[in-house]
């Protein structure tokens, strides 16, 4: 399935004003449209989409480039009734083809320890690998 869905880089601004408060948050599915806003942008990062969320804001159907890797959008049902009203459990931005264990494993560490980043997801060796930065310095390796 993932590989007949388009690949985009999504792109971050923010608008602030003058007195340096932030006036509204943007993301571009491409670098044409980022550029037409006339905002300075970056490449969105996991983090960034994964606060869209909280916002309303997610991209189904496409796998996303970001610095960190390339994630899709994915969706979770506990029942029949949950997918009927479209009321998921879950929903998060994972890496490509990485195994479910894998993926939770990383988003269980995020959770627990507030503050942290993801650095990267590659996939070496045939094996996922997730670098995670923890609020204090330290460096966290998950694989798969």
């Amino acid at each position: 399935m993932n590989q007949h869905l388009p690949e985009v880089t999504m792109y971050y601004a923010a608008g602030i004003s003058d007195e340096g408060i932030i006036n509204g948050e943007y993301i571009y599915e491409s670098i044409e449209a980022a550029n037409a806003s006339g905002l300075d942008y970056t490449t969105a990062t996991w983090a960034i989409l994964k606060d869209a969320v909280g916002r309303g804001q997610v991209y189904p159907e496409r796998i996303i480039f970001t610095p960190q890797g390339r994630f899709i959008w994915e969706v979770f049902f506990n029942c029949k009734e949950e997918e009927e009203f479209n009321i998921p459990y879950k929903c998060v931005y994972r890496a490509v083809g990485a195994p479910v264990s894998f993926s939770e494993a990383v988003e269980y560490h995020m959770f627990w320890n507030k503050g942290s980043e993801l650095v990267r997801i590659r996939v070496e060796a045939g094996m996922y690998k997730a670098v995670i930065k923890n609020w204090n310095g330290d460096v966290v390796v998950i694989k798969s």
